[in-house]
């Protein structure tokens, strides 16, 4: 099973399930729908022709717990080539982390990089992952362990049968 998120935010969750049927998503978003921090959960696309895809939306405010971010190199940005790479090591922007959290107005002036280059670079550095648990992931993953548990009884269940 392959995981490819289409669109991710701090409530919000998009993703497709490759060479997985419908059987897995259904008892997913089974789960999802009774955990009171999901404000829906539901499955797209036609069965018969496309991937599953599941989104999900939760709701403001969920707790979540911090987890170290991920170093994400320049190389990684998709439009950061060798000298685009050396201006902005030169500014003093070492990692895509550090270019998220840069002032484009600023950045620009230092480095060279029209500030239109460098929000495209932003728009694509936006789009890597960087190990941040959202409360969309973070609700997802609980679910996913209740799954878990819930199959690990079954199966105990099913074993003292025997």
């Amino acid at each position: 099973m392959q995981i490819k998120v289409i669109k991710e935010a701090n409530e919000e969750l998009e993703f497709e399930l490759a060479g997985e049927d419908h059987t897995f998503c259904n008892i997913l978003t089974d789960r999802l729908t009774v955990n009171k921090d999901v404000v829906f959960a539901y499955r797209i696309e036609h069965p018969l022709i496309s991937s599953p895809v599941v989104y999900i939306k939760v709701k403001e405010g969920i707790e979540v717990p911090q987890q170290q971010e991920k170093i994400v190199e320049l190389d990684d940005v998709l439009g950061i080539g060798a000298k685009r790479k050396e201006q902005l090591i030169a500014s003093g922007i070492k990692y895509a982390n550090d270019l998220l959290k840069a002032d484009i107005e600023e950045l620009s002036k230092s480095s060279g990089i029209p500030e239109k280059t460098l929000e495209r670079m932003i728009k694509e550095a936006e789009k890597l992952d960087y190990g941040r648990l959202t409360a969309a992931r973070y609700v997802l993953m609980e679910s996913l362990k209740k799954i878990n548990q819930d199959y690990i009884q079954l199966k105990e269940k099913f074993s003292s049968l025997n």
